[in-house]
């Protein structure tokens, strides 16, 4: 038998099969090689296997992936035979996709349970940038930070104009180290000196949508060494605070958070500190939960009696290609920076409301996706005021695209 000779009954088994529903978590970028275009599969989460890469005439029959279009359906519309060989093919590779993890099955189910089975069993939060946004090598990153970075520890820092008892919180981006070094020391400099003894971490969840807080007992470990979590304090939060994840696997793929981390273990080498790793999604604004988590937040880290900083982990706009622009994002900076300057005002009379109160009068246009976690933590601790001590937009020729970011630091 020939390698494309099937039976009837295979052939009909094809005919009516429905496509598998391709799971909506897995990331897809756009990859140029020899002047073809190619599809990156990955899944953040790494229950699939992967990153794997297709050629781009696969983007037809993956969108079709809806779990209710049929083999025969899909080979009308390719204008194949529905039991020829380039369909049976099609269902073989399918086959094989669906065995790697890639659509929502008992396949996949099983390869999630293995893997959030490992992830729960680890008492460490293991790095995701080292190697990447950061170099893996500790003498190399001390070396990259205070050199390329300019962030100094507190024992190099000179004093700050700024005075540091008065910061009670920063928010600074979560942008690649490598492109925002003139955004990222601004911000750090200024806490170098710094009393706190806990830092409170809320960052953006760009994994994670289902749920509006994702908390997590790990402690996080970096090339620098580990910074241990509050546990008692992250329990406490678990148990009051309302639409908390039942699983802290989204902190397992996400940046927000491990780039300050880094940061402050080069900042603060010789002091005694905890985290509060906080991760937020836009169900946090929900009037309801905005208001009793704030009230919550505000009165754990009360009781605690720490000295406490909050660090508030977000960009500000994302526009272009890349991020589902028709134009290049070089078409769209001007407006960014006079949406950007809207906002900034309002950061800096700390007003929560009004911020965002700005972004829904663009109906979310600019995409600020450190807007949920710079909303609560403002609501929560009510600082007078706002510096704005850097501001930058990182544009990316290559993709057509742009961010915005800055540093801020509240006081009062």
């Amino acid at each position: 038998m020939g390698c494309n000779d099937t039976s009837e009954e295979d052939q009909r088994e094809v005919t009516v099969q429905t496509l598998p529903l391709f799971r909506a978590d897995v990331q897809i970028s756009v990859h140029q090689e020899d002047g073809e275009s190619y599809l990156v599969l990955h899944d953040p989460f790494g229950f699939a296997d992967g990153p794997i890469m297709v050629h781009a005439d696969m983007l037809d029959v993956l969108q079709s992936c809806d779990g209710e279009t049929t083999m025969s359906l899909l080979a009308h519309a390719a204008s194949e035979e529905p039991d020829g060989p380039a369909m049976m093919r099609l269902s073989l590779f399918l086959q094989q996709m669906d065995e790697m993890g890639f659509f929502e099955s008992p396949a996949f189910e099983a390869r999630r349970a293995d893997a959030l089975a490992a992830w729960g069993a680890l008492s460490d939060r293991p790095p995701i940038c080292a190697g990447g946004t950061y170099p893996e090598d500790p003498v190399e990153l001390t070396a990259f930070l205070a050199d390329e970075m300019g962030i100094l520890p507190a024992g190099d820092a000179a004093e700050h104009d700024v005075h540091e008892a008065d910061v009670t919180a920063v928010l600074l981006p979560h942008i690649d180290f490598r492109v925002a070094p003139s955004v990222y020391s601004p911000g750090f400099a200024p806490i170098a000196h710094h009393k706190a003894d806990l830092v409170i971490m809320i960052g953006t969840s760009h994994y994670w949508s289902d749920d509006a807080f994702i908390l997590t007992e790990k402690s996080f470990t970096t090339p620098l060494g580990t910074v241990q979590t509050d546990v008692e304090i992250v329990r406490a939060l678990k148990a009051q605070l309302p639409g908390v994840a039942s699983t802290d696997v989204a902190h397992k793929p996400e940046h927000s958070l491990e780039l300050h981390v880094v940061g402050l273990q080069h900042l603060w080498q010789d002091k005694h500190f905890t985290i509060v790793p906080l991760l937020v999604t836009m169900a946090a604004l929900e009037p309801d939960a905005l208001q009793k988590a704030a009230e919550v937040l505000r009165h754990i880290v009360a009781e605690s009696g720490r000295k406490a900083l909050w660090l508030i982990s977000g960009d500000l706009a994302h526009v272009g290609k890349k991020f589902g622009d028709d134009v290049p994002a070089s078409n769209l900076i001007d407006n960014v920076k006079g949406a950007d300057e809207r906002l900034l005002e309002q950061l800096r009379v700390a007003s929560p409301e009004a911020y965002h109160a700005e972004i829904l009068a663009t109906d979310y246009a600019y995409r600020i996706c450190g807007h949920a976690p710079t909303v609560l933590a403002l609501t929560a601790l009510r600082p007078q005021k706002g510096t704005i001590v850097a501001y930058d937009v990182w544009d990316e020729a290559e993709t057509e695209s742009a961010v915005s970011f800055t540093s801020v630091l509240f006081s009062g």
